[in-house]
């Protein structure tokens, strides 16, 4: 297991760059050619999720609800997790700190519990500090059953396409509660990938 990184902990957000070259440098810091998606300012945090462009079939296969756990931990093998910055023309992330993000995801599992985020069946959401996560109450049910799972959690009810606007998420079962290991959410094919943002209860007994 790769030493777990200490530029960031869990519950950050991190967005998503497929890039189709890569450049080092001198002094250490890396530089990603940005293939996609378009962006029209720079995201709000400094964390990326950076995959090659040559795996971006990952992205249609999520959108038609046919990504199983084995199928995301394959794509997220060739995925780098950065602490970095986007160029003023928004083509090159330059990196200061890289890890693996499979190993970080793996890694945070054995940390102590994320706050635990009730869900509201009147709002198909989580409601806890920040914005809702929706997220149908079927979704809901099955991750609540399963050990292990990575699913749609939701989509736009407006536009009936995950492509245009969904919510993914993979869940793993700690007891009697779940663990969100990593919830994706797309806006127009940009993905904001939240690492390891929360509990909720588990199946009741």
């Amino acid at each position: 297991m790769t030493e777990l990184p200490n530029w960031i902990t869990p519950g950050e957000a991190a967005t998503l760059i497929w890039y189709d070259a890569v450049q080092s440098r001198p002094d250490g810091a890396r530089l990603y050619q940005v293939s996609g998606p378009v962006l029209e300012r720079p995201p709000a945090t400094k964390y990326f999720l950076l995959a090659p462009a040559e795996v971006d079939d990952f992205a249609i296969e999520l959108y038609r609800d046919a990504v199983s756990v084995p199928r995301l931990r394959r794509f997220l093998e060739r995925c780098v997790l950065a602490e970095g910055e986007l160029s003023e023309d928004l083509d090159i992330v330059f990196t200061r700190a890289e890890a693996p993000s499979l190993d970080v995801l793996d890694g945070w599992q054995a940390l102590p519990e994320r706050p635990l985020v009730p869900y509201h069946d009147a709002f198909d959401a989580f409601l806890g500090d920040g914005p809702p996560v929706y997220v149908s109450p079927e979704a809901h049910a099955r991750a609540q059953r399963a050990p292990e799972a990575f699913a749609t959690a939701s989509v736009c009810a407006e536009c009936g396409d995950a492509a245009d606007a969904g919510v993914f998420f993979w869940t793993r079962a700690r007891d009697h509660r779940v663990r969100v290991c990593l919830l994706i959410e797309n806006e127009g094919g940009r993905w904001t990938c939240r690492l390891h943002p929360f509990d909720f209860e588990g199946r009741p007994e």
